[in-house]
Parts: structure tokens; C-alpha cells; sequence
């Protein structure tokens, strides 16, 4: 017997015109055959490929309603994320950042199953599939984060709607949401599953984008810059008390002083070094407090296209055909 639950299941896509038809019909086969009632969420991160085209072709004869959201400009993973889940209506919800397949068909009934009887508001699926430079970034953000975290790379997010709804209404202008998700309180689980070898492995390339939001993330939810400045502040500090201490020594007790130029420069450009480099750091985050402050949307829609499956159009055909006939 199938859940009663009604189910989102919100998919990010972004150049992924090879994979996206075989994805969306392996989706709502997966999703139909353990829940009765659910809704599939496409948001369209201003792909340049045939992305749409395709995503067009292969919702048709889906089983549950499909959402296309087209974002108006490239926002990135986060941001585009969070279009579709505002505009999820699912009591649970999947979240999905890749059309790569590696992993079984079950998996959906899986976390739901490990939800619902394990009382979890929040369950990831997570593969050995990860990439260098992430393994970097989740270790220093895990030992770093001020917060009790064990972030790592995860295929399939489910959730729960007071979950959900509590991290959407979080404040956070940086909208990462497996930091936020730890934000609310509510219990997660990570299940591990064995990938797929014969499938090619979805590797994010390390570019300006990664790097840009590694960044955004490793300052707002950690206390590395603050730290890193209050280390800085101490070494030149003491740099310069022992320049000083140097200096007061070979003017009492040295005869012969060389002219300090060379002392003079060393003391100038290793302490205006470290002067320039703190400010820095101030400076990036007196941009957060005018990034916070700053009432900007998360991201901008250029259009929304709504599909209904066919099986419900006939329905509603033989429905306004018996009230003729009545």
C-alpha cells in the first residue's frame, strides 16, 4: 500500500541536457510507486544548454504535477534550492542537486521509512563519492564552525515540513542549508550507501562560484576570520615588543650602531603586513553586516510553467462530462 503522505521532491538543474529525461522519469517512477500524492519541483538555473527543452519532453506522462521555475539569471546551488522550496507544498521534502544517478530506485522509500519510524525531521543519503576539496572544506568547517556540525557531501536530503519551515525562516542572508538545518534543532540522520561504480561521478569543478560561497560560508558560520585576526594581532604584537626589546638592547649595550635602516623596514613591512591583512578581514565583515542589513531577495523568477498529468485532466474531462449528462 502506497503513503498518504504528500510528498515535494525539489531538483536543481543547470546544464544537464544529457541526463535530465532519463532523471525525470526515473523520479517519478521511484517517488510513485511508495506515495499516492506528490509533486515534482524543476528549478531551472538559467541553464545555457537544452536543459528546459528536454526537462519539457520528459515530464510528459508523469503520474504527480510538475513545477518548472526558470530563474532569470545564474544564482547558484543555494539560492535556486531555495526558490523551489518555497514553492514546495509537500508535508516531507526531497531535496536534490544532481540529475546523476548512483544510487538504487528505493532509496526514496528508504529515508521516508527511516524518518517516520526513527523519528527523524531531517535524513540524508550520503555515497563515498567525494571530491578532494570538499573533504577540505567540510573537515575545516566541521572543526572550525562554532556550531555542533558533521556536514558532509549528501545525494538526497529529506525533510520535514516544521523543519523546512523553520529554516526558512531564519534571517541568514547566507543560505546554506546544511548549516541552517543545524540551526533549527531538529534531529538528522545520514544514511551511507554504496554508488553506483559504472556511473560517471557528478565531480564539482573547483571554481570562482565554490570558492566564492566556501568563503561566504566559512565567515558567517564559523569564528575562523574573528580567530585568525585575534592570532595575527598577538604575533605582530609580540614582533614588535621584541623589535622594541632589540632596539633598547644594542643602544645600551652595543658601541657601535649601524644605522637601522634595514631593522626599520623589516619592523615596518612584516607590522603593516599584518595591520593590512586584519583590516581585511574587519573589512569582509563589515560587508556581511551591510549584506545582512540589505533587504534583498534570495533570487529573481523569470517565469513559472505549471503541469498537471494527464491522468488528472481525464479525470476532470469524465467529471464536467457527468454533470452535462446529469
Amino acid at each position: 500500500m502506497k503513503e498518504q503522505v504528500f510528498i515535494s521532491v525539489v531538483v536543481y538543474l543547470h546544464n544537464c541536457e544529457r541526463t535530465i529525461e532519463s532523471f525525470i522519469r526515473f523520479l517519478d517512477k521511484s517517488i510513485s510507486d511508495t506515495f499516492e500524492d506528490y509533486e515534482i519541483v524543476l528549478v531551472n538555473d538559467c541553464s545555457k544548454d537544452k536543459t528546459l527543452e528536454r526537462a519539457r519532453m520528459g515530464i510528459k506522462g508523469l503520474k504527480g504535477d510538475c513545477t518548472i521555475i526558470n530563474l532569470s539569471r545564474k544564482h547558484g546551488v543555494e539560492q535556486a534550492m531555495m526558490a523551489g522550496l518555497n514553492k514546495s507544498m509537500g508535508d516531507f521534502v526531497f531535496e536534490i542537486e544532481s540529475t546523476t544517478i548512483d544510487y538504487a530506485d528505493d532509496i526514496f522509500s528508504t529515508l521516508y521509512q527511516y524518518a517516520t519510524s526513527e523519528n527523524n525531521d531531517i535524513v540524508a543519503a550520503s555515497s563515498d563519492r567525494t571530491s578532494f576539496h570538499s573533504k577540505v572544506f567540510y573537515k575545516l568547517l566541521n572543526k572550525l564552525s562554532y556550531l555542533d556540525m558533521s556536514l558532509s557531501t549528501e545525494s538526497i536530503r529529506l525533510v520535514s515540513r516544521r523543519a523546512l519551515n523553520a529554516m526558512l525562516n531564519l534571517k541568514e542572508k547566507v543560505r546554506y542549508r546544511k548549516a541552517l538545518y543545524e540551526y533549527t534543532g531538529y534531529s538528522k540522520a545520514v544514511l551511507h550507501y554504496e554508488a553506483d561504480k559504472s556511473v560517471p561521478a557528478d565531480k564539482k569543478k573547483l571554481n570562482r562560484e565554490n570558492i566564492s560561497l566556501a568563503i561566504d560560508v566559512l565567515v558567517s558560520f564559523s569564528n575562523a576570520g574573528l580567530k585568525l585576526a585575534h592570532y595575527l594581532s598577538i604575533l605582530f604584537f609580540t614582533f614588535s615588543m621584541l623589535m622594541g626589546g632589540y632596539t633598547i638592547y644594542s643602544y645600551l649595550f652595543n658601541e657601535s650602531i649601524v644605522q637601522g635602516w634595514t631593522t626599520t623596514m623589516i619592523f615596518v613591512s612584516f607590522g603593516f603586513a599584518g595591520l593590512f591583512f586584519i583590516v581585511g578581514l574587519l573589512g569582509e565583515y563589515i560587508s556581511r553586516i551591510l549584506i545582512e542589513t540589505q533587504n534583498r531577495p534570495f533570487y529573481t523568477t523569470k517565469s513559472v510553467e505549471s503541469y498537471k498529468p494527464e491522468r488528472i485532466m481525464i479525470q476532470k474531462v469524465e467529471k464536467e462530462r457527468e454533470k452535462v449528462l446529469a
